[in-house]
């Protein structure tokens, strides 16, 4: 069943057995489709009205982000989206909508100092950044020196100015000896949501690696509260639709490390899952946040905001 999407086929089974035929069928269709391109505005650069006044005159046509003020689907383009005069400016930042959410979520304040634990290449740096008006600080840190290339530059592109780059482990940040009042963490993960732009993907991934990566999660999110002040709060995000890199990694931070579940602002996301694969789990999970490419007509996504006792 199914062979004609070119799926690894015990991901198919994955599928039916948490989303049933009729749904997996709908997902699998959505997964064949391009995804969407959507930028969101800078407006440490610009304002929204300026920057899509100038886009809008040269032939493109957009359409709001719900959960995004400064976000817009591309649903018409005249020209490359990285080519263009207001792209170099800085004007804009090209990000997939889900990707919006969750700087948005952690909501810093201008007072706040914030982590970035997975940085690169900037998306969320960025908009961090935008969100405080280019005041407190960011630590954003990576360990690839190639990604940290296009951090820096996505950095200097768009006018961020409160950040501090760091070239470093995930590991070492604890022995910085500084505390957070903000972690925002979107762990490295199997991009199971990403199949609608990396077909290849969805032939190659294999069961094995959602252990392999829900391991390097934890360990990410032990990490987390290590850096973080008490009260303070994490956001932790995937592009995978699987239970084990999202809601098993919510339960081990409630039930392990003594974080609290915090409610969403986002109205536009499904509710985490508390059943799968035949087993019943806690309540809270609900308020996590899920983005299916066949319900949202976005890449697949997943949040939790976490509060540190």
């Amino acid at each position: 069943m199914f062979e004609e999407y070119g799926y690894n086929p015990e991901i198919i089974e994955r599928y039916l057995h948490m989303f049933g035929t009729s749904e997996t069928e709908k997902l699998l269709k959505a997964n064949s489709e391009p995804l969407k391109k959507a930028i969101r505005v800078n407006t440490l650069r610009t304002d929204i009205k300026t920057c899509c006044s100038r886009l809008e005159h040269k032939g493109f046509r957009l359409s709001r982000v719900n959960w995004c003020n400064e976000g817009f689907f591309v649903d018409l383009t005249s020209a490359s989206l990285g080519a263009t005069t207001e792209h170099l400016l800085g004007y804009y930042y090209i990000q997939d909508a889900t990707s919006m959410a969750p700087a948005i979520e952690l909501s810093p304040s201008e007072k706040d100092y914030v982590l970035d634990m997975t940085a690169a290449p900037g998306g969320k740096t960025t908009h961090l950044a935008q969100l405080m008006k280019n005041k407190g600080i960011i630590v954003a840190s990576d360990h690839d020196p190639e990604k940290m290339k296009a951090l820096r530059n996505n950095i200097q592109r768009c006018g961020v100015t409160n950040t501090i780059l760091l070239n470093i482990k995930a590991q070492e940040l604890v022995e910085l000896g500084v505390k957070f009042d903000k972690v925002l963490l979107d762990a490295p993960c199997t991009c199971e949501g990403t199949f609608s732009k990396n077909t290849e993907r969805k032939k190659t991934l294999v069961l094995d690696e959602f252990k392999k990566y829900s391991d390097i999660q934890r360990e990410l999110i032990g990490i987390a509260k290590e850096v973080l002040k008490p009260g303070g709060v994490l956001l932790y995000s995937t592009c995978s639709l699987a239970p084990e890199e999202n809601e098993l990694q919510v339960e081990y931070a409630v039930e392990k490390l003594g974080f609290e579940v915090l409610n969403l602002k986002n109205q536009f996301a499904s509710k985490g899952f508390t059943k799968f694969f035949d087993e019943q789990h806690p309540k809270y999970l609900e308020k996590c946040g899920r983005f299916f490419p066949h319900r949202h007509n976005t890449q697949g996504f997943f949040m939790a905001k976490l509060k540190k006792a």
